[in-house]
């Protein structure tokens, strides 16, 4: 009866070092999809879609790059997030919020390379509540990807800079709106149209393919039935993100650590 408490104990831990393991693993938002980036003004509360920030894409809207076009995105904070660094001085516990207080930066990114996107903010409402833009959004490159500021107080328009995309370089500028009366949120949202995609658009529609399979029936399946060896060796490829890895050599440490008690209650 003891081995099979000291086994089972195993068990339950070699599921939490897994558990832990896929925790620390977690990924960054990938790339062609637009995220809300902002930190509050007390920075207690932040998303960049990178490792390290306070919060992760779960209180986020999304929205996935199909071209141009108009695209809405959003994030809620009203569902309650901690910060490890702020504690309540009397309990010691992590207190919850619900809001953010201001805005110390936000804006629209996208990671990949799209050297041609601009993005024209429309329209930016907290709360429901539509704030009036105060001049034109530009686009540029940041942080491995691209940036529309919505309120960037350490940034400007440069039009020397071939990066730097708007449609209306006159009143281009990186605090679109004025956050002045802003104080406690729980969501904003952000309307946009994507625009300057047309290049990398017309190689995709790609319409000459669609008769190239009348032509010629025969060449066209021979090679599909014939091509086993290349359909295994994709399949060896899979990608190795090296959670599984972690949470076996947790759990043979753990298995190992249960066999030598075993072995101690023996003697």
């Amino acid at each position: 009866m003891k081995l099979r408490k000291i086994l089972a104990g195993v068990m339950a831990s070699a599921v939490a070092a897994s558990a832990m393991a896929v925790s620390v693993s977690a990924e960054p938002v990938e790339q062609g999809i637009f995220v809300i980036g902002f930190g509050d003004a007390d920075w207690k509360a932040s998303f960049w879609g990178k490792d390290g920030d306070i919060l992760d894409s779960s209180y986020e809207q999304t929205a996935k790059l199909e071209g141009n076009g108009i695209y809405t995105i959003s994030l809620d904070l009203s569902g309650g997030y901690t910060n490890p660094d702020h504690l309540d001085e009397e309990t010691g516990d992590e207190i919850v919020y619900t809001t953010g207080n201001g805005i110390g930066a936000m804006g629209i990114q996208i990671y990949g390379e799209y050297p041609t996107l601009g993005v024209d903010i429309q329209s930016v409402k907290f709360d429901g509540v539509e704030f009036a833009l105060t001049g034109a959004s530009y686009t540029n490159d940041e942080d491995g990807g691209r940036r529309t500021n919505i309120y960037n107080a350490w940034a400007a328009y440069d039009a020397a800079k071939e990066d730097h995309i708007t449609k209306d370089p006159a009143t281009a500028t990186s605090t679109v709106v004025d956050i002045s009366s802003l104080t406690e949120w729980s969501k904003v949202e952000v309307t946009f149209e994507v625009y300057g995609l047309e290049e990398t658009a017309a190689p995709e529609a790609a319409a000459p393919e669609a008769d190239a399979p009348a032509t010629d029936d025969t060449a066209t399946e021979a090679p599909a039935t014939g091509d086993v060896a290349g359909a295994t060796d994709s399949s060896k490829g899979s990608p190795d993100t090296g959670i599984e890895d972690v949470a076996v050599v947790a759990g043979l440490a753990i298995v190992a650590g249960g066999a030598v008690l075993v072995s101690k209650k023996r003697k």
